[in-house]
């Protein structure tokens, strides 16, 4: 394999998958620095790494027709939970899915059904910009869902979820798709747990998304919930799908978390908060600012797992509205800069 098809699997990675390889790369480089830890072991997690993107395995398209899994784990975002079970050596008999949608944003109505797969990635195709790899989204959701409606009945559920408005909602509309199954299932709440078990780190800071927990504090808050696991009476099943539907029949396009609970917003919820950023960096030099520093800014300090997307969709509305000018192109926000519009 030459550079050229290196770089082209490269390309064709998602974001947050390519961000998951290196926070693993970061953190076995800093092992290093442990006696414990060898060049040898190095080495091979590298080539394992190598192999994962260069030479995947083709997906199982019935994954549970001949495997012995003893449990399942569903959870939201990239595949973080791959590797604190591959460590523990239990990711063979324990099987991962993995939801790669941010269902903070985008119409949620019907998802379960191909008309509400098919409104969702509309809005998504038509607000996110072309670097947003939307046709990735659109083939991977109904997968997904085939995966959790082909679990055996025999087989725990676990699932794991933070407290931001992505996982939350995904939990409900995971309970949802759920319903009718008789599996155990049990919620890992990372936040909760996450407090609980490092009580003096948390006073500081506690992750507000599971993928941003470090690897031997995911190793932990497995080990905990296996020990204490509380299954989910009927009642309680019966909650959660009627939340989903009473959140999904709700139009909006924008959740977030607030108080404990998912909330829908306006659209333009965090215009004003996007202009008062601009404000600030750029100053009174008044020059133009390219759009990805104002969206990291404004990323930086929400504290909502809403993705940098949504935020420059609403940086090219403020555009539109005349609020600001551009300069460069719209395709990505790294090929464009913005300034306020003198009139």
């Amino acid at each position: 394999m030459d550079i050229l098809d290196i770089k082209n699997k490269v390309k064709d990675l998602p974001e947050q998958e390519v961000r998951s390889y290196l926070q693993f790369i970061l953190y076995r480089i800093a092992l290093l620095e442990d006696k414990e830890n060898s060049l040898v072991k190095f080495e091979k997690d590298l080539k394992e790494i190598f192999n994962e993107i260069l030479y995947p395995k083709v997906t199982d398209p019935d994954p549970f027709g001949k495997s012995n899994y003893k449990k399942i784990h569903i959870q939201f975002g990239y595949p973080y939970l791959r590797q604190p079970l591959k460590e523990l050596n239990i990711l063979e008999e324990e099987f991962i899915i993995a939801f790669h949608e941010n269902f903070s944003i985008a119409p949620i109505y019907s998802l379960d059904t191909e008309m509400g797969q098919t409104d969702r990635f509309d809005w998504l195709k038509n607000n996110l910009s072309n670097e947003y790899e939307i046709e990735f989204y659109k083939e991977s959701l109904p997968k997904v869902i085939s995966q959790v409606l082909s679990i055996p009945d025999n087989l725990p559920i676990y699932i794991w979820v933070s407290e931001n408005a992505n996982e939350q909602t995904a939990l409900l509309f995971t309970l949802y798709l759920l319903r009718e199954r008789k599996n155990n299932i049990c919620i890992i709440n990372t936040a909760a747990l996450y407090r609980r078990m490092f009580e003096k780190k948390a006073k500081k800071y506690v992750p507000f998304f599971s993928g941003e927990i470090i690897l031997k504090e995911l190793q932990a808050i497995y080990k905990y919930s296996q020990e204490n696991k509380q299954i989910l009476s009927d009642i309680d099943r019966k909650h959660f799908e009627k939340e989903w539907l009473d959140l999904s029949n709700n139009a909006g396009t924008l959740r977030i978390w607030e108080n404990g609970e998912i909330k829908v917003v306006s659209e333009d919820y965090y215009d004003d908060f996007i202009i008062e950023k601009a404000k600030k960096l750029i100053g009174k030099k008044k020059g133009f600012i390219m759009c990805a520093r104002l969206v990291g800014e404004v990323y930086g300090h929400i504290f909502q797992y809403i993705g940098d997307g949504f935020l420059e969709y609403r940086v090219r509305k403020l555009i539109e509205k005349g609020i600001f000018e551009y300069e460069g192109s719209l395709e990505a926000m790294r090929l464009y800069s913005i300034k306020f519009n003198v009139k």
